[in-house]
């Protein structure tokens, strides 16, 4: 099996540092900077999608479950 090199040179936007060869792939965009020592999602690099959570008095029903 190959490897195959995913590593980037990304600016962290916090302080401006170029952090060099990271795989932000494998992190899901999440990196640490060198410099500053900064915890940033990268979001060009995100591959989870949020779900969103409902509660139940926060929703209307439309169908009572009662008359299926």
């Amino acid at each position: 099996m190959s490897h195959i090199d995913n590593s980037v040179d990304v600016e962290c936007p916090i302080c401006g540092m170029l952090n060099k060869s990271l795989d932000l792939n494998e992190t899901d965009g999440w990196m640490e900077c060198e410099k500053c020592g900064n915890a940033v999602q990268i979001l060009k690099y995100v591959r989870t999608h949020r779900i969103p959570t409902y509660r139940m008095e926060d929703c209307q029903v439309l169908v009572s479950l009662t008359n299926k």
